[in-house]
């Protein structure tokens, strides 16, 4: 008798542990739905002497059902309170742009899509501070940390939000771009198939 509780015991937490690994990254949470981004229109590049925020001109964020066979219900409609702009270096550099929140004014229906259009993933002030300052003429117009005259990010987005009926929905998008100077103030479009 002694020596089955201990097994037993071994079992259940085996069992607990494989039971807390989850493969299904999106649906670890309580909430019914979860969102995705999908960058349709990306600048080329962002010219950081344009006086400009850096603003994507079209954000298609869609709605994903978590039980497909459950049905939907505007109770299941997220409302994106804010979203959360984080920066990495890929082009060797280790300093990066800080972090930025902003605020969200958009419904997503259950199961669907809305479009943000001309949404700020960047402010103003931000494109000022290091390191994109370096690349400005009067500061030298090079990366100290690579020597080049641009800056290479990636930029990772969580999208945050509520359904309805009140729980929280999240969702995350990443896109990458190049921050340089012109004196031209023309941002070059790319479109992403």
């Amino acid at each position: 008798m002694k020596n089955r509780i201990p097994l037993a015991v071994a079992l259940l937490a085996g069992v607990l542990a494989v039971a807390g690994c989850s493969s299904n990254t999106q649906g670890d949470d309580a909430s019914p739905v979860y969102l995705s981004a999908e960058y349709t229109l990306l600048p080329e590049s962002w010219n950081v002497g344009s006086g400009a925020p850096l603003q994507l001109e079209t954000v298609q964020l869609r709605s994903h059902l978590k039980n497909t066979t459950g049905g939907t219900s505007s109770f299941l409609d997220t409302r994106l309170d804010d979203y959360v702009v984080e920066w990495r270096r890929i082009d060797g550099g280790t300093k990066a742009p800080e972090a930025e929140t902003f605020p969200g004014n958009v419904i997503v229906p259950a199961g669907g899509t809305s479009t943000m259009s001309n949404y700020p993933y960047m402010t103003r002030s931000a494109l000022l501070k290091a390191p994109l300052d370096q690349l400005l003429p009067f500061n030298g117009g090079i990366d100290r940390e690579t020597g080049n005259s641009e800056i290479r990010c990636r930029a990772t987005v969580t999208y945050r939000g509520r359904t309805l009926s009140g729980q929280p929905v999240r969702g995350v998008g990443t896109f990458g771009l190049t921050f340089l100077y012109s004196a031209a103030t023309e941002t070059i479009v790319a479109r992403v198939n």
